[in-house]
């Protein structure tokens, strides 16, 4: 149950795998969507939605597994350079350590020391020549030192190299193998859609039932939703006035001045602001109405996925899922309305402070209007397409008279 976008610039490893594992989670989803109603040999366009759903997942698979390979193409860059410039080094301290341990070969003989030392002029002398002497062993030690170390270094990042070569091999053998998938799964929603452009005559006939449907839907939902803001005011004002007049009583028996009334224009009590705040914080971790299921047709305008130049608009997002799912609310709230409209399935309004969700294509209902629910109830049952075979359920968000797009409040 994911919605994500492209793989844009440079992403950590571990987010790569995350996104790359959130990605085959929604595939295997809608490979389970597909098999569940796959009985039904027909082509429909909900059966054609779950596919493209499928191959916009496939192709984001896909660019994460690219964007690992750009990065582990940096850092394999990286570690060539770094393992030249080592070897250099290598290289360069073995030259000078050669040389340190041939002078110390040549000199190994304590009398010629003693003689250095006792040859010398004067004590200061001999004591300068002593302490180059230990400098000099110190220096060789230190040279040794050095050497042991990029030794190390250049063999930790040979090992590095040879693993980031090793995780590129499977990473094009992973493109590869999803590149395939994604040519077999071209070919069946290409099938699916000819099938489909088959039947234009019946998906116009279909198209202009839904629209009517939705028209009658949208313009209840709209009655509600202005009903619950005018209801939301008077009780605001009313509150505002009672508020007012027992300051007013109060001023008058401590002998104050009594109090100016304000002309602020009262929108919202405070406790449905509270509810309100608690809500927003939610927004991109509220649950989903479905414990199962992808979404198919985001929020606003779309293209047709058959019939030409024909575009359509989605108040909220469609959520394909099993057939007899349970719709489940997504926040604490009040059942504000059930609507039922003939020849169209039911719809369910629930009112979180100014936000409200709205449910639909339900085939029943399990709440009352005035339920006071909890997060996780539920509302009802998705509705069934007898001829498709496919569940789906719809979900809108809104505050106040504005449309909210709602993936960008449930969770990922």
């Amino acid at each position: 149950m994911l919605v994500l976008g492209d793989v844009y610039g440079q992403t950590s490893r571990k987010d790569l795998e995350n996104r790359k594992k959130r990605l085959q989670k929604e595939i295997d989803e809608t490979d389970k969507l597909i098999r569940d109603t796959r009985k039904d040999k027909n082509a429909s366009l909900s059966q054609l939605k779950i596919l493209n759903r499928k191959l916009e997942s496939r192709k984001k698979l896909i660019r994460t597994i690219q964007s690992e390979m750009n990065n582990l193409n940096s850092s394999i860059h990286t570690a060539e350079e770094k393992i030249k410039t080592l070897e250099s080094d290598v290289e360069q301290l073995k030259g000078n350590y050669g040389k340190l341990v041939r002078r110390a070969y040549l000199n190994r003989n304590k009398k010629s020391v003693m003689m250095m030392l006792y040859s010398s002029d004067d004590f200061t002398q001999a004591y300068k020549r002593l302490f180059y002497l230990r400098k000099y062993n110190q220096y060789r030690r230190d040279q040794a030192k050095m050497l042991q170390l990029a030794g190390k270094e250049l063999t930790d990042k040979q090992k590095e190299l040879k693993i980031n070569l090793s995780q590129k091999r499977d990473l094009l053998g992973a493109e590869e193998k999803q590149e395939q998938v994604l040519s077999k799964e071209k070919t069946e929603q290409q099938t699916t859609l000819n099938n489909l452009s088959k039947k234009e005559k019946k998906l116009k006939k279909d198209l202009e039932k839904k629209l009517k449907e939705k028209k009658s839907l949208d313009k209840e939902i709209q009655r509600i939703i202005e009903r619950e803001i005018a209801l939301e005011r008077e009780r605001a004002l009313s509150k505002a006035k009672a508020e007012a007049e027992a300051e007013k009583k109060k001023a008058i028996a401590e002998g104050r001045p009594v109090p100016v009334a304000s002309e602020t224009s009262y929108r919202v009590t405070p406790e449905t602001k509270a509810l309100s705040g608690k809500f927003e914080a939610n927004k991109g971790s509220l649950p989903w109405p479905v414990s199962r299921g992808v979404i198919t047709e985001s929020f606003g305008t779309h293209p047709h996925p058959v019939l030409k130049g024909i575009t359509t608009i989605n108040n909220g997002i469609d959520i394909a899922t099993s057939p007899g799912a349970p719709v489940k609310a997504i926040f604490d709230g009040v059942v504000t309305g059930v609507i039922s409209i003939p020849g169209a399935n039911r719809a369910v309004i629930v009112k979180h402070g100014e936000y409200l969700t709205v449910y639909s294509n339900l085939a029943s209902v399990s709440v009352n209007k005035g339920d006071k629910i909890s997060t996780g109830n539920t509302i009802g049952i998705a509705d069934t397409d007898t001829d498709s075979g496919k569940a789906e359920a719809h979900l809108e968000i809104w505050k106040g008279k504005e449309k909210l797009n709602p993936e960008l409040w449930i969770a990922r």
